[in-house]
C-alpha cells in the first residue's frame, strides 16, 4: 500500500475546545502510521518531543509554535486526534486547526 505520497487531511473537526480529530484520504493501519505521522509533522514544522506506543495506540508528544499536544493514532477505530496538554496550549490548537483546515 503506497500511501506516503497520496496522504491528505480532509477534516478538521473540533471535538471539545481542547481536542481536534483529524480526518484523512486513506484508510492507515498501524502499520502506515509512519507515514501519516510524517504528514501531520511536516505540516504543522512540529517536533516530537516523546513516543508513547501501546498495542492499538500510539501517541506523540509534539511541539508546535511553543505549545505541546498529544498526537493521538488509534488503530481499532481508525481515529486520529490532537490535545492540548495544557489549558495554555488552547491558542495553538486555534492555530492548528486553521492551518490544517487552509488545507483540506
Amino acid at each position: 500500500m503506497q500511501i506516503k505520497n497520496n496522504i491528505e487531511i480532509i477534516n478538521v473537526e473540533e471535538i471539545n475546545p481542547s481536542t481536534l480529530q483529524l480526518s484523512f484520504n486513506v484508510e492507515w493501519t498501524m502499520d502506515y502510521k509512519t507515514a501519516v505521522v510524517d504528514y501531520v509533522l511536516l505540516s504543522l514544522s512540529a517536533k516530537v518531543l516523546e513516543v508513547l506506543q501501546g498495542a492499538d495506540l500510539h501517541c506523540l508528544r509534539i511541539k508546535y509554535s511553543g505549545y505541546e499536544f498529544l498526537l493521538n493514532f488509534e488503530e481499532y477505530s481508525h481515529a486520529c486526534w490532537l490535545e492540548c496538554i495544557t489549558e495554555q496550549d488552547l491558542t495553538g490548537l486555534q492555530e492548528i486547526k486553521l492551518l490544517l483546515s487552509s488545507g483540506s
